[in-house]
């Protein structure tokens, strides 16, 4: 196991260890180590605890949070423990916690091509231990839901160095409570509202719960993922993806016609405007479509006389809606599909680059943005709202996300500590909007540092009070 004393040698050798997506600065430890089993890890965090020396868990940090941003103590990477194997069960393959989305994909192809592993963040360099940390998600899950759906078994090493292995379906909590002959007994908090069904904010609670979902998007707060069992998913005969450039008002119908249809529609997206304007000006590339919406959408096949009646349908849509064939971008095949992906992506990607820009001149400049969900028939009054409040911020924006989900993300890009102030306090009223909804703070990056204020917007201080003493109570096994 690769150990590192020292707060400058840190510093000064990795710097990279000391940050994550989100630019937040002040990152700083005297410990770090890269443990590459399980027994490493699990002798490293039972030092520490031990010690009483406060642990950060990192991955491949590619979290907008700043939940992998250590301020002070020591760091354990689990970006070492790799390894992929196949089990008794087709379907299931056995993780190494430091392996990426990338890779596990890549096995997929590679040894199980009949299969892929549904859930699909954004950042296909992200570690499947951080997914799990926080339940990541992604444009597929309005059809596959959560990285939660797909985990069938976790190793976790606990705060106090303990191992603890734990199946799906092995233990349930019964009215909130559950007895455990590792964990002992446990008390689930009771909230006065239901959690929505999308949601990163706070631990995941429900009264009769399978064990395994109190630790999946637990961010760290509950240990270390060192390995686990995931699920996968047979590939189906075809994919469609497209892009239809067109109005707001045209957006919000062909949304509408496509949350409405039989169609198998794996992910429906939107690039809301001003995104294009704003990737023209930072990017370079320009758009010869009209229109200053982008709806983004994948669509499943079974067969190719399925494949038919999508396009059929399509067509229809879209000439229903008026929208021209010229303004229209489709994928079949894996490369152009690829290219959709890319696109949309761009947009996230280059708020980072220039946030990470901005923070060279300017230490206190971070990333801002919200990641807050509403209830998908809500979404169009929420989005009003939000636009306001970004509108009235005068701090550059745009606004993306998973549409179908009612689950946007507005990323502001402020210059200044002015504007860095007005960014976080429209992010604040933005988040207290979705909770007016009935929605969340977050509904699939965690909280990490620089959303956990946000917690209290959404729970009272005795729920708070009740998760910590959870937290508590499975930290001292």
């Amino acid at each position: 196991m690769k150990i590192v004393k020292g707060t400058r040698l840190i510093q000064s050798e990795y710097p990279d260890l000391l940050k994550d997506e989100s630019s937040l600065s002040g990152g700083n430890c005297q410990l770090a180590a890269w443990p590459e089993n399980l027994s490493e890890a699990a002798s490293f965090i039972k030092e520490c605890a031990e010690d009483r020396v406060p642990l950060t868990i990192s991955g491949a940090r590619t979290g907008i949070t700043g939940g992998a941003v250590p301020m002070g103590g020591a760091v354990v990477s689990s970006g070492l423990m790799q390894g992929i194997k196949k089990t008794r069960e087709p379907h299931i393959i056995t993780v190494g916690a430091g392996e990426t989305l990338d890779s596990i994909q890549e096995f997929c192809q590679r040894e199980k091509s009949e299969f892929f592993y549904p859930p699909d963040p954004t950042e296909t360099t992200a570690s499947i231990g951080g997914a799990i940390a926080t339940d990541a998600s992604g444009s597929g899950s309005y059809l596959y839901g959560s990285t939660r759906k797909w985990i069938n078994r976790i190793v976790m090493v606990l705060p106090s160095g303990k191992q603890l292995n734990i199946s799906r379906g092995a233990h349930f909590f019964k009215n909130g409570v559950l007895n455990h002959p590792v964990l002992g007994s446990l008390t689930l908090p009771s909230l006065t509202r239901s959690q929505p069904a999308k949601n990163a904010a706070g631990l995941y609670i429900r009264p009769d719960m399978d064990l395994i979902d109190l630790f999946i998007g637990s961010e760290g707060k509950l240990g270390l993922v060192a390995e686990a069992d995931l699920i996968l998913q047979k590939r189906p005969h075809a994919i469609t993806s497209f892009a239809v450039f067109c109005s707001e008002k045209q957006f919000w119908e062909l949304r509408t016609d496509l949350m409405n249809t039989k169609l198998r529609v794996r992910e429906l997206e939107v690039l809301a405007e001003p995104c294009l304007s704003f990737l023209q000006e930072n990017t370079g590339q320009t758009f010869t479509e009209t229109g200053d919406w982008v709806l983004v959408a994948s669509i499943e096949a079974s067969s190719e006389e399925e494949l038919d009646t999508i396009l059929e349908t399509l067509d229809v849509l879209l000439e229903g809606r008026g929208v021209s064939p010229d303004n229209t971008w489709g994928g079949f095949d894996s490369a152009q599909r690829k290219k959709l992906k890319e696109f949309r992506h761009l947009v996230p990607e280059t708020v980072n680059r220039i946030i990470s820009t901005l923070s060279l001149d300017n230490h206190r400049i971070h990333k801002v943005s919200t990641d807050t969900a509403v209830k998908p028939e809500d979404l169009l009054k929420y989005y009003t709202v939000m636009r306001k409040i970004l509108k009235d911020s005068g701090v550059q924006y745009i606004v993306f996300g998973h549409s179908g989900q009612g689950h946007l993300h507005a990323n502001l890009i402020p210059v200044n500590t002015g504007e860095l102030e007005r960014a976080m306090k429209a992010v604040e009223l933005i988040a207290a909007e979705a909770v007016g909804f009935g929605g969340t703070v977050s509904a699939e990056h965690g909280t990490g540092k620089l959303k956990a204020p946000l917690l209290k917007l959404m729970y009272s201080e005795q729920e708070l009070n009740e998760m910590n003493l959870l937290v508590q109570s499975i930290s001292s096994c």
